[in-house]
């Protein structure tokens, strides 16, 4: 089985930032499958946000969790 890594992570980011609803809690990058506002300790940890119940499209709200990420993705050099 192959390793979960940032890069991979960083890799489906993109792919769901492209899409037309990023972000809307239906698909994690992480599993691709349901997020059902569950914690993705990837993402987390890929953006800074240490909230401990939900994702952090759910604690942080959508709009700071894309600029989050896109300001992560340019700082760790994916985009």
């Amino acid at each position: 089985m192959k390793k979960y890594t940032e890069k991979i992570h960083a890799s489906r980011l993109l792919k769901m930032l492209e899409s037309e609803n990023p972000c809307s809690w239906e698909v994690c990058p992480n599993n691709q499958g349901e997020c059902n506002n569950s914690i993705c300790v990837m993402c987390k940890k890929f953006i800074g946000c240490y909230a401990h119940f939900k994702c952090p499209c759910y604690e942080l709200g959508k709009q700071e969790a894309i600029k989050r990420t896109w300001l992560a993705l340019q700082r760790k050099g994916y985009i």
